[in-house]
């Protein structure tokens, strides 16, 4: 058992959940139609990762995802993710998660700086913190979270800033805004 304890650490939010899907399409149908959640991003090819949301201080709350590989044998879940305040924060964890069997890994989508780990249960998660940018997603490379807050900026920055969908987060957040506000019907198109 661990001696830190909970006050040791930064407050964390759940941010999303990533599922494992048969029939992306029916799904996103399903999320849409019947739920509310509007398309945030869509990853290449009719297979394409969908992510949806309902919540204009989130890109995504959903991840609909029809890869095959890497998927548990038991469950849908690829992931559940945490939101972490700062930089400062996210390190902290990674620190504490290095000391531990867990084996953080340290990368960047882009919109945000995360650590993807396991529990003892094999189960996956993410903490993450944002970036002051978006691009669209999917999006991943590798980070050093060793690196000072204006090396890590810069770095990010350098990779991302000729993807698809680059500009300030605001400048996103604003258009998000906009299309959760749009009526439904408009949304989900044609049924």
């Amino acid at each position: 058992m661990s001696e830190s304890s909970s006050t040791d650490f930064p407050s964390i939010a759940l941010s999303h959940f990533e599922l494992f899907v048969a029939d992306v399409a029916a799904m996103e149908s399903f999320y849409s139609d019947y739920l509310g959640f509007t398309v945030t991003d869509r990853g290449k090819g009719e297979n394409g990762m969908v992510f949806m949301s309902r919540n204009p201080g989130e890109h995504h709350q959903l991840v609909l995802n029809p890869a095959t590989f890497g998927r548990p044998v038991n469950s849908p879940v690829d992931h559940i993710s945490f939101r972490v305040g700062s930089l400062a924060g996210l390190r902290r964890f990674h620190e504490s998660l290095s000391s531990s069997s867990a084996e953080p890994r340290t990368v960047s989508h882009g919109t945000t700086w995360s650590i993807y780990f396991r529990d003892p249960e094999q189960n996956r998660l993410e903490l993450f913190t944002d970036t002051p940018w978006h691009v669209d997603q999917p999006c991943r490379f590798e980070v050093d979270l060793g690196l000072d807050d204006a090396a890590l900026i810069e770095f990010t920055r350098l990779k991302i800033r000729n993807l698809p969908g680059f500009r300030e987060v605001e400048a996103w957040r604003s258009e998000h805004v906009a299309a959760l506000q749009k009526p439904a019907d408009d949304q989900a198109g044609a049924v």
